[in-house]
């Protein structure tokens, strides 16, 4: 039986696990011996980093679910260890399932309540009912494992023609609209196995660009500052692009010190900067814009970049003390995001490497994020006790706000707030406006909010008996 437990501890007695094989590539058999180890065998295709691999509980490799991975393999055209890896701790939990209450997945029966695979759907709802997971989680796993399924059946691996598939797929239309604002109806292959998720509440307090957004006030933002100063150079300065540029932190962790050089600033005082594909500096889905950043913030930027802090930094790393480097390092040399050019650069090499020692470090922002957790939230809050919790991300949004009111505030006569979400639709890079008009309606929000609460507290309060006075202190 399996057991009921939450967080990192096992919900199942299954020892099954997925392993990582740091270097992966396949091998065709050129001459057999009677001995597997005096074979002979040449490399076949490209070699693969990190793949992932189910091991039974038993200890031994599943078949079945390792020669799933395999197909996938050889019909992806640019392979992602963290798709595959995904994909893997999907199935695993499936494979600890299937050994906890005995079950052959490969045996299909007429009747469909006892199939594998509807029992499991079964656990899947009552772990989600119960709280040990997500009904998120348990929607994305029978997906993974339906598409386990269709595979099964389209390789002729179980006998479906006798017993038939133990699903059925259906199809459902959702209407999309395009960036002209045209609509159109787009089919979505789906299944009757389906793991329904309960949308989730809007939440009125965000914004919903690139995850929800809460966008710090005026006098918020001047707190953070104020609590940077006790900060080190980089981290001030990767606040501040985000705080006056709107740049994501993948954005400003993958800026290069070249993409700085030989640009003046144009007459509004901006340094126009390409970032993007195609420029070494990473974007969203590396979607081309112009980042535009203050002339007095490009002009910190180059001095930090010939300090001697800096200059120690990129000695410790992979590209050296050279301006292909990143502007940003850690202590130890490592990036603090890791570009795509790097990455496909670190590929490359471990590939070309016959040692096994060697293994794909990736860097995700981890370390800014955490700076800002652990360092400088307890420090913003000795200026301020009430000093709510923020991410990084927030910056982006406080930016945005801060653009889009002075817009409106210096708006031509004449003119229409569309002209001031517009510009900021450019300087934010968003590709459809709804998600700048978000900014609009969250400022027309907020100072609706804000006039009704007072205006309705005003004509109550008289009547409540309270044992706070109106000054917060207690009578």
């Amino acid at each position: 039986m399996s057991t009921k437990l939450k967080n990192s501890q096992s919900r199942y007695q299954s020892k099954a696990k997925v392993v990582t094989i740091k270097k992966f590539q396949l091998l065709n058999l050129v001459q057999s011996t009677d001995c597997l180890n005096d074979a002979a065998f040449e490399k076949h295709g490209d070699a693969y980093l990190e793949l992932p691999v189910i091991i039974q509980g038993d200890g031994s490799p599943s078949e079945v679910f390792n020669l799933y991975l395999l197909k996938k393999l050889k019909q992806t055209i640019q392979y992602d260890f963290k798709t595959f890896a995904s994909i893997a701790n999907q199935l695993i939990d499936f494979q600890r399932f299937l050994e906890d209450e005995q079950l052959d997945c490969l045996k299909f029966h007429k009747l469909k309540q006892l199939n594998a695979i509807f029992k499991y759907r079964t656990r899947l709802i009552e772990q989600a009912n119960a709280g040990l997971i997500s009904a998120r989680s348990a929607s994305n796993r029978i997906n993974a494992v339906v598409n386990f399924y269709r595979f099964l059946v389209t390789e002729d691996l179980v006998d479906h023609q006798r017993y038939g598939i133990p699903f059925k797929d259906v199809y459902k239309y959702i209407a999309v609209d395009n960036e002209f604002g045209a609509r159109r109806k787009m089919a979505i292959k789906s299944h009757d196995l389906v793991i329904h998720v309960p949308a989730k509440a809007q939440n009125s307090e965000a914004i919903v660009d690139g995850g929800e957004l809460s966008p710090l006030t005026v006098e918020e933002q001047a707190v953070v500052l104020k609590a940077l100063q006790k900060s080190s150079r980089e981290y001030q300065l990767m606040f501040y692009l985000a705080l006056f540029t709107g740049a994501r932190l993948q954005t400003i962790c993958t800026l290069r010190i070249n993409c700085l050089f030989n640009r003046e600033s144009d007459s509004h005082g901006f340094i126009r900067l390409p970032v993007g594909a195609g420029t070494g500096v990473d974007t969203k889905f590396q979607k081309p814009m112009t980042l535009l950043i203050p002339n007095w913030l490009a002009q910190d930027l180059k001095i930090y970049i010939n300090s001697e802090q800096a200059h120690q930094r990129r000695i410790k790393s992979n590209y050296g003390d050279s301006n292909e480097n990143y502007v940003f390092l850690t202590k130890l040399g490592t990036p603090f995001y890791t570009s795509k050019g790097e990455q496909q650069e670190l590929t490359e090499r471990i590939k070309a490497s016959n040692s096994f020692t060697e293994k794909l470090k990736l860097y995700e922002g981890e370390a800014v994020r955490s700076y800002l957790k652990i360092v400088l939230l307890p420090t913003i809050r000795l200026i301020d006790t009430q000093f709510q919790s923020f991410k990084f991300h927030d910056l982006r949004a406080s930016f945005g706000m801060n653009l889009l009111g002075s817009q409106l505030k210096y708006l031509p006569d004449g003119h229409s707030h569309m002209t001031a979400v517009e510009y900021v639709q450019a300087r934010m890079g968003h590709s459809n406006i709804k998600t700048t008009l978000q900014y609009l309606n969250y400022k027309s929000r907020l100072q609706w909010r804000s006039k009704v609460q007072h205006e309705y507290e005003s004509s109550l309060m008289q009547y409540v008996m309270s044992s706070v006075n109106k000054t917060g202190n207690t009578l």
